[in-house]
């Protein structure tokens, strides 16, 4: 398995909200992770897409019609081929300045259960403008995975753990694709 370091930069913004309700995408094959239930208003929230179409989040463009097309969670990941894991957030608590100071772990697994990432305190927003309450923002880390032709078959889990250090409060989200 390659994994590519985490890039850094100015992210956009569009579209984050629709991309709240993308579920994580599970094969039927595999039991599904417990579905979390959602975030009372104002407490921390945060997403995960693991996708093959990043630009659609990062550098969306208006189809023939007029509309913006969504990136999809994976379903089976494709081999030799980059996956992005895109993080959202909402409802940080501002500090005293009206920043966030939120971090992020990271792990992913594969299916016979060994890590293939461990990354603890990663900047999903630390000391930037808090975003209004409710507005999901895009968090700065992009995971980036691809899956090699030795890497074995079977469902990959990636497990994000986001802390909010002004309050204490923690969010999860998990994804999780089929490898053939």
């Amino acid at each position: 398995m390659k994994l590519f370091p985490r890039l850094s930069g100015h992210y956009r913004n569009l579209f984050a909200a629709a991309l709240l309700v993308v579920p994580a995408a599970v094969p039927k094959t595999h039991k599904p992770a417990p579905k979390a239930s959602p975030a009372p208003e104002g407490k921390l929230d945060i997403r995960l897409l693991i996708t093959a179409e990043p630009d659609k989040v990062l550098k969306p463009t208006k189809g023939p019609d007029g509309q913006y097309s969504q990136a999809q969670p994976v379903k089976i990941a494709p081999r030799n081929q980059p996956l992005v894991g895109i993080l959202f957030f909402k409802d940080c608590k501002p500090d005293a300045k009206g920043n966030c100071n939120l971090e992020v772990d990271v792990q992913g697994m594969t299916p016979g259960g060994q890590m293939f990432q461990n990354s603890k305190g990663d900047d999903l927003w630390r000391n930037k403008k808090a975003p209004h309450t409710g507005f999901v923002q895009l968090g700065v880390p992009k995971i980036r995975i691809t899956i090699e032709t030795k890497d074995p078959a079977g469902v990959y889990r990636v497990l994000a753990v986001a802390h909010d250090r002004n309050n204490g409060a923690e969010a999860r989200a998990e994804a999780s694709f089929e490898v053939k």
